[in-house]
């Protein structure tokens, strides 16, 4: 739907413009959304555009995953769980606005690039410091290495590869999905001090590695030539 510049911002305009009723993240519709809305019903009042708004969502991710590393596991959740709000506000704005550009998109894809084996990393290096066992370190590490998606920038005949997962499993290694398993761990071993977040990091560890040369794999033998 196109904005009438006479149109007022207001949440139900705004579910109206920008709503996206075929939302399939459970997540993201019945939590995220309702919540991004209004931030977004905030930022179209203001001169900051779409863009701005990815760069505030970087910035909240970063700072999560410094608290990560410094052995502050709910709080470091809580700003990376702001960081994903503001990710969805972004888009919206940008509808709103009518301010959507392939330099948004690759902006987007960049703050995923950074923030995502960031927070993986500094999990693991808030573990070690806590712990002192190296196998969190580079468990991290490899967690953040390969949830690298390479496989973007790789193109084909019929366009870009798309490698889709499917099934719960395989959804839980997936952003924001991994973010939310931590967040909810995180919480659990604040509460009960307990150290599910040890083991966390080492399944992300070989599951993201496992995963990934498999999908390499496959996306080498997909490229003719």
């Amino acid at each position: 739907m196109k904005v009438n510049k006479a149109m007022k911002p207001t949440i139900k305009n705004l579910k109206k413009v920008i709503g996206r009723p075929n939302e399939i993240d459970p997540y993201a519709k019945y939590f995220i959304r309702p919540i991004s809305m209004w931030f977004t019903w905030i930022f179209v009042r203001t001169p900051l555009s779409a863009n701005h708004v990815t760069i505030i969502q970087e910035i909240f991710g970063i700072i999560g995953a410094v608290l990560l590393a410094n052995g502050r596991f709910v709080l470091g959740s809580i700003f990376l769980q702001i960081g994903f709000i503001m990710d969805n506000s972004d888009g919206e704005v940008a509808r709103w606005k009518n301010q959507q550009s392939e330099r948004g998109k690759f902006l987007d894809l960049i703050g995923h690039m950074i923030i995502i084996p960031v927070y993986f990393f500094a999990l693991g290096l808030g573990l070690y410091l806590q712990q002192g066992q190296i196998i969190t370190l580079i468990m991290g590490f490899l967690a953040g290495i390969f949830s690298l998606k390479l496989e973007k920038f790789i193109n084909n005949e019929d366009g870009d590869i798309k490698l889709a997962r499917h099934g719960f499993f395989k959804s839980l290694f997936r952003y924001p999905d991994s973010m939310n398993v931590i967040t909810i761990i995180a919480i659990i071993d604040w509460i009960f001090k307990s150290n599910f977040l040890f083991y966390c990091v080492i399944i992300y560890g070989i599951g993201m590695t496992v995963g990934r040369m498999q999908q390499i794999y496959k996306t080498f033998n997909s490229i003719k030539n």
